[in-house]
């Protein structure tokens, strides 16, 4: 049914690969900024920098995610400044918006887009174009959203003084990683109920992976699906939990491993289904591991949203997937998107 997004999933793989060379060429032509570096966007792009940033971490490169909200209104912003802005399309309002924002301050606007002569790439100082054709824009976001942890993890090699095309040695596991999250997925929806609502915990740059996986399950069809700190999940939230519900507890550091095993353990009995998203295993350290555990759990989300999908029977190239208001969701969120 959702051949599409499937093919989309499997693609990646080979269009990681592919743009790695590409990617390296045109971020080595960008010096190191000499100031702060902010990171974001709306939606996805907002997350990819918040997910990176155990990977900005073991390069020792200070970068600050936000959104771009945030940076429009609420960010200050100093002379000299840099702001990464991501955008697929390079139309998103708000992303154009704090680009304006950014630049009025005096501050630096990188921008990763598809869209050369968009909005957004209009108002940059500089531009990287992700070398990549988007496959399908009507689906729960998938390989877009890996080339632009992609082209973030490349800006950070280059500003760390090191060859962005070792990111290959990370890269060249996807294929073994995807067969993972499948059988991970179809071991997970096996016992999801469709009456449920979905959790997604996990703390520091693994809450905004989790913040990932519940959007997709937003964009297949308006699942709920709720992304939490995991500590902060037992503070109150939990209360919301009943049977019919699914937990995921995304784990990449020893804190959030074990952490998100006592949440899922204690849970496991109580809730449809519990489970510990880990990185699968990797042969390396540093920011090659970091790297590593940030793609691996995020191909399992990715594989988790279209196995529920294909389980329950949603199609999630129509808006809410089929289900009832999807013409009048779309049409608050064109409306608003255009203002």
């Amino acid at each position: 049914m959702n051949h599409v997004m499937a093919t989309e999933i499997a693609a990646q793989a080979q269009v990681l690969s592919d743009c790695l060379e590409p990617l390296a060429e045109r971020v080595g032509r960008l010096a190191r900024p000499g100031s702060w570096i902010t990171a974001g966007g709306c939606g996805d792009s907002a997350f990819a920098p918040a997910a990176c940033q155990t990977f900005f971490d073991a390069l020792g490169l200070q970068v600050e995610a936000a959104t771009a909200m945030g940076l429009s209104g609420f960010t200050r912003i100093i002379a000299g400044d840099t702001v990464i802005l991501s955008s697929i399309s390079g139309n998103t309002r708000r992303t154009v918006e704090a680009a304006h924002v950014v630049k009025a301050a005096g501050g630096r606007v990188l921008a990763l887009t598809c869209g050369e002569t968009s909005a957004l790439a209009a108002v940059a100082d500089e531009v990287i174009v992700l070398p990549f054709t988007p496959i399908s824009r009507k689906t729960p976001h998938t390989l877009d959203y890996l080339v632009t942890l992609e082209a973030l993890a490349a800006l950070g090699l280059r500003w760390s003084g090191q060859d962005p095309t070792q990111l290959a040695e990370v890269i060249d596991n996807i294929p073994e990683w995807l067969d993972a999250a499948r059988d991970f997925a179809g071991d997970a929806v096996a016992t999801m109920r469709s009456e449920g609502k979905i959790f997604m915990l996990g703390a520091g740059p693994d809450l905004a992976t989790a913040s990932y996986g519940a959007a997709k399950f937003h964009e297949a069809g308006g699942i709920p699906a709720f992304a939490a700190e995991t500590e902060n999940f037992i503070h109150g939230m939990n209360f919301m939990a009943e049977p019919a519900d699914s937990l995921f507890a995304v784990a990449t550091t020893p804190l959030s491993i074990r952490r998100g095993a006592e949440v899922v353990a204690n849970f496991r009995p109580f809730l449809a289904t519990a489970s510990l998203v880990e990185p699968e295993p990797f042969e390396g350290d540093g920011w090659r591991a970091a790297f590593a555990a940030l793609l691996s759990t995020t191909l399992k989300l990715q594989h988790l949203c279209l196995a529920y999908a294909d389980r329950f029977g949603l199609e999630v190239e129509l808006p809410r997937a089929g289900r009832p208001f999807g013409a009048e969701h779309t049409g608050i969120q064109s409306q608003l998107m255009a203002t």
